[in-house]
């Protein structure tokens, strides 16, 4: 099947999120002069994937996720800190100084922008994106970019792709793909939309047929065999 429009999430699926994470974590903790581990960033990372979570599914709001994360870190690592309300402001800080992509991704860019339109879809934060991608080489190579902090709905919802839907220029949705390495926010949005979906799958977890995804790459190049 062939495509014009790809619809790519960001973080996972073009920047290296736990690269990203990690490094924003490390210069947060620091830099509040407390004592950063492996053991720490594993810690985060795994509230941090949960109250993602929640989030998709409209179980928490963006504010508490910010602060949320960041009083339970503190709670499990940190019990003598008194203010997670200044490692969440340095946290936001931090993440939106790393633009680190995930190997290969500026290069595969460069080759599928030169056959589809690609527009990048998030559920990040407008302050983290807007600065990882001021200072990142994709920028240029993408039509536009539609963050959920400034849209007011966020991925899986439907209303967040018929927003997106109303502004890019192709309106046969036959044509338009949604890239993406998150069932429950890329793929399940996609369906929600009535669009097809493809899931980014480096680890090559995921095994079709499945009811979310139309079709599976493990390698960002394989975007390409759409386009033929």
């Amino acid at each position: 099947m062939l495509f014009s429009t790809l619809l790519m999430d960001a973080d996972d699926t073009i920047f290296d999120f736990p690269k990203c994470e990690y490094n924003a974590l490390k210069e947060t903790v620091t830099k509040n002069g407390l004592i950063f581990t492996d053991e720490t960033h594993t810690v985060f990372s795994q509230i941090n994937n949960s109250l993602w979570k929640k989030f998709e599914v409209n179980q928490i709001t963006r504010s508490e996720l910010k602060i949320q994360r960041f009083r339970q870190l503190v709670e499990l690592c940190f019990k003598d800190f008194r203010n997670p309300e200044i490692l969440a402001d340095t946290y936001i800080n931090e993440l939106s100084k790393q633009p680190v992509l995930i190997d290969g991704a500026f290069e595969a860019l460069q080759k599928i922008t030169q056959k589809f339109d690609v527009y990048i879809i998030t559920n990040g934060l407008s302050r983290v994106q807007r600065g990882r991608f001021s200072e990142s080489p994709v920028t240029p190579l993408v039509k536009d970019i539609f963050i959920s902090d400034e849209m007011g709905v966020n991925k899986p919802h439907k209303e967040y792709f018929d927003k997106v839907l109303s502004v890019i220029p192709e309106k046969d949705t036959s044509k338009i793909l949604v890239v993406g390495d998150s069932l429950t926010s890329d793929m399940q949005g996609g369906k929600n939309a009535g669009l097809m979906t493809c899931i980014y799958d480096p680890k090559n977890k995921i095994t079709l047929p499945h009811p979310l995804c139309d079709f599976k790459i493990t390698d960002l190049n394989d975007i390409l065999v759409f386009s033929e």
